[in-house]
């Protein structure tokens, strides 16, 4: 019989192939991004792939093709409430 007290969530089993590559290829950018986020992964995923005006309109996820430093320097600015 299985345990009443023990309880499953689904939702920390979400699937991202962004935050999957984030960890991998940019470790230190994905732990910065999930102590932001607390690691809620589908907060993580929605701010990875929608477009900021900081980052010339492009995508976090994007834009670590082009200026992996430009997304290290929004999540500083983040942190440190620089919205300037």
């Amino acid at each position: 019989m299985p345990n009443q007290n023990s309880k499953f969530s689904v939702e920390k089993l979400t699937y991202s192939p962004e935050l999957e590559f984030l960890k991998t290829e940019h470790f230190g950018i994905y732990q910065e991004l999930m102590k932001q986020f607390k690691f809620d992964d589908r907060i993580c995923q929605e701010w990875l792939t929608k477009p900021k005006p900081f980052l010339q309109g492009k995508s976090p996820f994007e834009m670590l093709t082009i200026d992996v430093d430009a997304v290290k320097a929004m999540l500083v600015r983040m942190r440190t409430g620089d919205f300037s």
